[in-house]
């Protein structure tokens, strides 16, 4: 017994200076070279997050790399521009648009700090340049090919064209948006802890999107919507086809957002 006891406190002590080790590790400092060049992050810090993958303040990188950047604050989109590259991604999602055409992460863009975190190998590969890492001094290696040419125009940042103005408990929490970058029609609708008003909420964006998209397709995504009637209860984003377009829906803590989407993005 007493051997026993002194074998499980040999296994608590190693794996209490594994995980110290490990979490020493973690924090230590990602370095970002650019052809050779350190790039200097003067105040938010590149990192590595839980996918294993290293996200890195946006503007810093991208700057470097000879692109442009352009943060839509309302809709919590990157747009990132360089030598007809055009590309997008929305905090949160594990999507990255590129010259309008979708491609999977397995990691996503985050907001830390009050700074934009971005998975630069995604960014930089379709900006061109090679990514490697040098595990031993946790250093971020990017290559470009070539000199840098003149950065095209930023894409034209989304206009909300339609914001219930009214704040009653239902349609004034609706938001309605039109004529995005990337998606046609937008609805955001937020939860309510009265299942009452939630409900009526569903009910009145169901009439909104049958309005425009017809009662059937409408029918079909509110069925999924309306699984959501707790704030902890997440919508995994399903896709549903709408002629030669998709709508897809996602709902996570108070948000829940519908997008129908361009023909040919997704």
């Amino acid at each position: 017994m007493k051997r026993l006891m002194i074998i499980l406190i040999a296994i608590a002590m190693l794996a209490t200076l594994i995980g110290g080790a490990l979490t020493a590790s973690a924090d230590t400092d990602v370095s970002v070279t650019v052809d050779g060049r350190k790039v200097v992050f003067p105040d938010a810090k590149p990192f590595i997050d839980e996918n294993g993958r290293t996200l890195i303040p946006v503007r810093f990188v991208t700057e470097d790399l000879g692109a442009t950047v352009e943060w839509n604050a309302q809709d919590r989109e990157v747009y990132i521009t360089k030598d007809g590259v055009n590309i997008m991604i929305r905090i949160g999602q594990e999507i990255i648009l590129v010259n309008g055409k979708p491609k999977a992460m397995d990691t996503k863009a985050i907001i830390r700090d009050d700074r934009t975190y971005v998975p630069i190998r995604y960014v930089a590969e379709e900006l061109g340049a090679t990514v490697g890492w040098n595990a031993s001094t946790r250093t971020v290696i990017i290559t470009t090919v070539g000199g840098s040419a003149e950065p095209t125009p930023t894409p034209t940042p989304s206009k909300v064209s339609s914001v219930t103005p009214t704040k009653d408990p239902v349609t004034g929490w609706i938001i309605i948006k039109e004529n995005l970058t990337y998606v046609e029609f937008a609805m955001t609708i937020p939860w309510d802890p009265d299942n009452e008003i939630l409900n009526k909420r569903y009910d009145a964006a169901e009439k909104m999107l049958a309005e425009r998209y017809g009662e059937e397709i409408a029918k079909e995504v509110f069925a999924y919507v309306r699984l959501k009637q707790t704030a902890s209860y997440v919508l995994d984003m399903k896709k549903f086809k709408l002629n030669k377009q998709i709508i897809t829906v996602s709902g996570s803590g108070t948000g829940l957002d519908i997008y129908v989407w361009k023909e040919g993005v997704l």
